[in-house]
């Protein structure tokens, strides 16, 4: 019989719009006793919550700001943890319990959840690789980039155990501070769902957030300039950005590309389930772009649709190995056109086939079982009721 823990999960974010956290949380569940901490109300009913209150990083006006990024510029890292109002808000709302161990999501609740009381540590999950996260920004890596490599260094190789999402992050982080971590990749929960009839015109769909620097142009650009029988439905959240409506005004009216709200994350899957296609194209403008594995793979995995990918590796290697669509070999928009002038209605038929008879390996159960064995490594011999 497994000894149930008392576990805290911990993130900086509104922990209920966080899908790793929740798929995570769902497994934990059956064998400890969870209780979550977050931006934002309780990502389950009956489920212990302690709502954590985003703020600013630094305390007071223009002056607490100038002492924020005076901090920062001469590396008084000790010092930016030590006085951030959001830290010690939230310790003052998580002390007095003792937990079994704490799941601290990404380096920045690291430093907060090492000086809470635990009995077997802080398990850190990075969700990317976090040094270069905003690596766009060039005020970002002179001023926040540094800092977040030292938080790296002085609590989350310090962690009883770390997660990350792809191997190519967990290899980034062993290269630059020897972290060896475990791969839990963030899969989808299984949707008992069928492959759709795939006729003319061939469905394409993406789905997620609008970000400039994923250069989701390419997708309009290639159905643009492609004789193929093909249409393409984008279900992006709207965010009021610029690059939205350049995103509409590009597309410039065709009738083939069509812009529809986002649909909630219960709904996501089964309406991604009418297509044929999905989409899943992100220009290496970045590292963890390159390296991405993103929740909108999976999506396409579990709405039983063929999957079109860039050469990134992490996807690369999934839908190569499982024959579930086809990998562009650059890119181009022109390279997406040519291979959409190529594929056939029986192509698509075979890919969202391979999809559905991986459904089960590549579902989110599957991969939350790694979680068993990581706790099991965190708490040793006496996991075991004696």
């Amino acid at each position: 019989m497994t000894v149930r823990r008392k576990i805290l999960v911990l993130t900086y974010t509104p922990i209920a719009r966080e899908p790793r956290a929740l798929k995570q949380i769902r497994f934990l569940r059956q064998h400890h006793d969870v209780t979550t901490a977050g931006f934002g109300p309780a990502p389950f009913d009956d489920l212990p919550h302690i709502e954590l209150h985003d703020s600013r990083p630094y305390r007071g006006g223009l002056l607490g700001r100038a002492l924020y990024l005076a901090l920062l510029l001469l590396r008084l890292y000790p010092l930016v943890t030590s006085l951030s109002p959001r830290d010690d808000a939230a310790r003052s709302r998580l002390a007095g319990t003792q937990w079994d161990a704490i799941i601290a999501h990404d380096p920045q609740t690291s430093a907060l959840a090492s000086s809470l009381s635990t009995t077997h540590g802080v398990i850190a999950d990075l969700h990317e690789y976090s040094p270069r996260q905003n690596e766009h920004s060039r005020l970002w890596r002179i001023l926040i980039a540094p800092y977040v490599r030292w938080l790296c260094r002085t609590y989350v190789a310090k962690s009883a155990a770390i997660v990350t999402v792809g191997q190519g992050i967990a290899d980034e982080y062993y290269r630059n501070f020897g972290i060896v971590s475990t791969v839990v990749i963030n899969a989808t929960p299984f949707h008992d769902l069928t492959p759709g009839a795939v006729k003319q015109p061939i469905k394409l769909v993406h789905s997620g957030v609008p970000g400039v620097q994923r250069k989701l142009e390419i997708m309009i650009d290639a159905v643009l300039q492609t004789r193929a029988d093909v249409t393409l439905d984008f279900f992006l959240v709207d965010d009021g950005s610029a690059y939205l409506q350049s995103l509409k005004e590009r597309a410039g009216g065709d009738e083939r590309i069509r812009f529809n709200d986002a649909v909630p994350y219960a709904q996501l899957v089964p309406t991604l389930n009418r297509y044929d296609i999905g989409l899943s194209i992100f220009a290496p403008t970045t590292f963890n772009l390159a390296w991405c594995l993103p929740n909108k793979f999976f999506d396409f995995i579990q709405a039983r649709l063929g999957v079109i990918v860039g050469p990134s590796p992490e996807m690369k290697r999934i839908v190569t190995r499982n024959g579930i669509g086809r990998v562009m070999p650059d890119f181009e928009a022109s390279s997406l056109a040519a291979l959409l002038s190529e594929i056939t209605v029986d192509d698509v038929e075979s890919w969202k086939s391979a999809s559905s008879a991986h459904a089960v390996e590549l579902s989110s159960e599957k991969q939350s079982e790694i979680w068993g064995d990581i706790m099991e490594s965190v708490f040793g011999d006496d996991e075991q009721a004696r």
